[in-house]
């Protein structure tokens, strides 16, 4: 069973977006979608989503068309993290988590269903805050119960829109950590909109780079992350370095100033 995206279109009335894209998540995957602001990492995720609706392409799972089935049974295969949500004045973090649960409840939550939003809440450190209107809580801790929020609904694909943006660079990797032991624990395939290329090589299995709305490069960070690629697609001239411990992307050193620009700058 893979995610599989096929030729998906997307345009912002005459601006297009996505053109053409191609990419598979293989079933317990954990891929990171790469690129520049306006490369349409996040719009693509929101098409997976079905926040949008793509102009031409497909996206299945598992042979399952997911832009065709009811939304009841989209959210109980595909579960998805906004960059930042509302948070109603009158909500709990435990009743928030709850609505991860929406797709699988009747008439009211069961006790299993309960415990399974608990479970979410501990596993992202909110135990202490579970009873705690969203309204008094900071942005990184509203981004992590989105996270438990999607935990809850049990999902077999998981997608996230830049979670980390709004957390501290603790919590960006415990969020990291999290998502990467349940694709490993639990078969999720997770596909995760992300700025640092430093934290892709080091939690993801597969990194896909997108710019202008295409696929350039796809497959293992070690292999994808090609300086002069990455050069390219960022404008930025950068060094790509491949060890024991895995791959490093950082900017090349910079030039020194010439010694006669120093000395007018210091007069």
């Amino acid at each position: 069973m893979s995610l599989e995206v096929a030729s998906v279109r997307f345009a912002y009335r005459r601006n297009p977006v996505l053109e053409g894209v191609d990419l598979r998540v293989a079933e317990g995957g954990f891929c990171a979608l790469l690129g520049p602001n306006g490369s349409g990492k996040s719009t693509l995720t929101k098409i997976i989503a079905r926040v949008l609706a793509p102009a031409g392409g497909t996206v299945s799972f598992a042979g399952q068309d997911l832009l065709a089935v009811s939304r009841r049974e989209h959210a109980r295969v595909v579960a998805y993290v906004p960059q930042s949500g509302a948070t109603p004045f009158e909500q709990t973090v435990r009743e928030a988590v709850l609505l991860g649960r929406t797709p699988h409840i009747g008439l009211r939550p069961t006790r299993r269903d309960w415990e399974v939003v608990d479970a979410a809440i501990d596993r992202l450190g909110l135990t202490d805050l579970a009873d705690r209107p969203l309204s008094q809580l900071s942005g990184g801790q509203a981004q992590r119960v989105l996270i438990a929020r999607a935990l809850a609904q049990r999902p077999r694909v998981l997608l996230l829109d830049e979670p980390t943006s709004a957390l501290d660079l603790r919590y960006q990797i415990e969020t990291l950590q999290i998502v990467r032991s349940v694709t490993r624990e639990e078969g999720v395939t997770a596909l995760i909109a992300i700025h640092d290329l430093n934290h892709a090589a080091h939690f993801c299995d597969q990194a896909v780079l997108l710019d202008g709305g295409r696929v350039v490069a796809d497959g293992p960070p070690a292999e994808a992350f090609d300086a002069a690629v990455l050069s390219r697609v960022y404008g930025l001239d950068v060094r790509v370095t491949r060890g024991e411990n895995g791959v490093e992307v950082r900017p090349a050193a910079l030039e020194p100033l010439p010694a006669t620009a120093t000395a007018a700058e210091s007069a």
